[in-house]
């Protein structure tokens, strides 16, 4: 159990570090896009590769965490551990294939397609192209952010099970308990015509995430460090 508390920390670790450099790279170094040519060009930047890379596979990287959590808490809330794995193998599999469709056709064909057309037609295709597909992702994040909520939820109730032991173990579940809240200000503000909670998906996205992801981290430190104490399952 120990390893696997490890690489889980790892894991999560790794991701604060994706989602770091992303806040980072679109602080610095990658421009505002101000129009839907801006933005299709920046898919060109190394960067914008690179910070692409780093968040498609630190993302994919959060099954560890999901199984690992499951496994701990499968005998006292079984049916909470399987759907939050199930939830959470589901968001990963919203957001690998959306980002790999991005990457790899939008960045890697479009974009250059579009930066090296002679002719105003094809250029206007392309960026026709663009919009729908910018449209499609935009329902793909409900599913996408959804099944993210539900697994939130049901770690919280299955990590639940641990607050009786009191002190570090509330970590855990107020840490998916902040993230379900965060997914339902995204949904509501992006579905929903909330407006007031635009920040959920803008300037409160770094810092919630950080927030959220961190108490994990510490939270998987502090179940390595466990030495006589009974394990949960």
């Amino acid at each position: 159990m120990r390893t696997r508390y490890i690489l889980s920390g790892l894991c999560i670790l790794l991701f604060i570090l994706a989602q770091t450099f992303q806040e980072i790279a679109y602080r610095f170094w990658i421009p505002a896009a101000h129009n839907p040519q801006d933005e299709l060009l920046v898919y060109l930047l190394p960067i914008d590769k690179v910070r692409s890379i780093l968040i498609m596979s630190t993302i994919v990287l959060l099954i560890v965490p999901f199984v690992v959590v499951a496994l701990r808490y499968f005998k006292v809330a079984p049916l909470a551990s399987i759907l939050g794995v199930i939830f959470g193998a589901a968001f990963i599999g919203f957001e690998l294939s959306h980002r790999s469709v991005d990457f790899f056709v939008i960045g890697g064909k479009w974009a250059s397609q579009f930066s090296g057309a002679s002719s105003t037609v094809e250029r206007e295709a392309i960026l026709q192209r663009f919009a729908l597909w910018n449209e499609m992702v935009r329902g793909w994040y409900f599913p996408l952010m959804l099944s993210f909520l539900l697994a939130s939820c049901s770690f919280a109730v299955a990590t639940w099970k641990d607050t009786i032991r009191g002190g570090w173990y509330y970590l855990a579940p107020i840490a998916y308990v902040l993230n379900a809240l965060r997914l339902l200000g995204r949904i509501m503000s992006t579905f929903a015509g909330q407006s007031w909670l635009n920040a959920f998906n803008d300037k409160l996205y770094f810092p919630a995430v950080l927030i959220i992801n961190t108490l994990l981290l510490i939270w998987f430190v502090v179940l390595t460090r466990e030495q006589q104490s009974p394990e949960v399952g």
